[in-house]
């Protein structure tokens, strides 16, 4: 159904063309819009005239879900705009306010159907089964696995945290409304108050969705650690070119779905031609671009790999650094000769040790090979 619809409004197949990306999140929206507002009408109508909490805690949260659907619809539509002189990489976390804001939605509507659930306990009410109400709920149930299925397949197709998130939020829909099932058919059989408890069961798991869709975009707005699948991809894709002899100081900037930025650090040798060496880095910059869809960019370090004195140094204090600790590692290593040998290298930290002492150790250690030596270093840490 949802494939015939975009087959009939969506122009062109380029999932990261930013029009096209647009057209297919809009269009779950929509859809979504709809079939959440024929879920609480239906809920709610029948919960009132069955007297079930449950029910019309369920279909309460089918209206936040239609909420939640028109602020995705205002994300992507906001989200595909052109950067401007204001926003010069894009409006693409319009996309992660829109579900940050969704995720409220969730948590309100959450407590306040806890606050009903509760009360319901407190103050029981008996519940009439009626044949209409099952067939409504079942149908219900249909819809919105066929939501979960076109949000999921959509959210990988044009890679969207937003269509994912309203995917996971629609399978929380089918287990909370098998649990109205439930409390519709075995209430009217006992004494015991299971209506309440059931709706307080799915007050929990709206408030659960709400809380780890508010994370997600949470992290995704503050700055989340790339995916180390991407990461190690890229990093074999940049090594795979001859004359780049390492990776460092890679940074992966996340502005929204299709606007991500990498800056990475290219070891070439200090002996290569200036001008083959930069006609290699823009080369590189271009295939990673278009392989990963990330803009990138570049920055050459020169390193010097026919010194027998500098390699020999090098050796030695990455000894040294393992045995402060094996996941320490350096780069951008560089010795000046003089009266005073300088070496200067960067020192990548984990971010778990105390870098003072580990900065006491390893000046140290290396004072211990020559006293003459003097050292410049730059600790840094990882990114991705």
């Amino acid at each position: 159904m949802f494939q015939i619809l975009a087959s009939h409004f969506i122009k062109g197949e380029d999932v990261t063309d930013p029009k096209v990306r647009e057209a297919y999140g809009s269009l779950c929206s929509i859809v979504a819009i709809f079939a959440n507002l024929i879920c609480v009408v239906f809920k709610v109508l029948m919960g009132l005239l069955v007297h079930s909490t449950a029910i019309v805690a369920d279909g309460i949260n089918n209206l936040t879900d239609a909420f939640s659907n028109i602020a995705s619809l205002f994300g992507f539509k906001l989200g595909s705009r052109h950067p401007d002189s204001e926003h010069p990489y894009g409006h693409g976390r319009y996309e992660y306010l829109s579900g940050m804001l969704i995720a409220v939605v969730i948590l309100v509507v959450g407590l306040l159907t806890l606050y009903e659930s509760t009360m319901k306990i407190v103050h029981p009410e008996a519940i009439t089964f009626t044949w209409p109400a099952l067939i409504v709920l079942i149908v219900s149930i249909l819809i919105k696995f066929w939501m979960y299925t076109f949000n999921k397949k959509t959210g990988n197709l044009i890679s969207s945290d937003t269509l994912h998130a309203a995917a996971q939020d629609s399978l929380n829909d089918v287990l909370t409304t098998i649990g109205s099932i439930v409390s519709l058919i075995f209430s009217p059989l006992t004494t015991y108050e299971l209506d309440g408890v059931i709706g307080v069961v799915v007050s929990v798991v709206v408030l659960k969705s709400g809380v780890e869709l508010l994370k997600d975009t949470m992290d995704n707005i503050l700055g989340k650690k790339p995916d180390k699948k991407l990461v190690d991809e890229i990093t074999d894709a940049m090594l795979s070119y001859d004359g780049i002899y390492g990776v460092h100081d890679m940074m992966i900037h996340d502005y929204g779905p299709g606007r991500r930025y990498l800056i990475a650090h290219l070891e070439v040798s200090a002996d290569s031609n200036i001008l083959d060496a930069h006609n290699l880095i823009d080369g590189i910059e271009e295939d990673i671009t278009k392989k990963f869809n990330i803009f990138t960019t570049i920055h050459m370090d020169p390193i010097v790999l026919n010194d027998p004195f500098t390699n020999e140094l090098h050796v030695e204090v990455e000894k040294i650094l393992t045995t402060i600790n094996p996941q320490l590692s350096l780069h951008d290593f560089r010795v000046v000769k003089g009266d005073h040998t300088k070496l200067i290298f960067d020192v990548l930290l984990t971010g778990k040790e105390d870098k003072h002492q580990v900065d006491q150790r390893l000046r140290k250690a290396i004072k211990e090979l020559d006293p003459n030596y003097e050292c410049v270093i730059q600790y840094d840490y990882p990114f991705v």
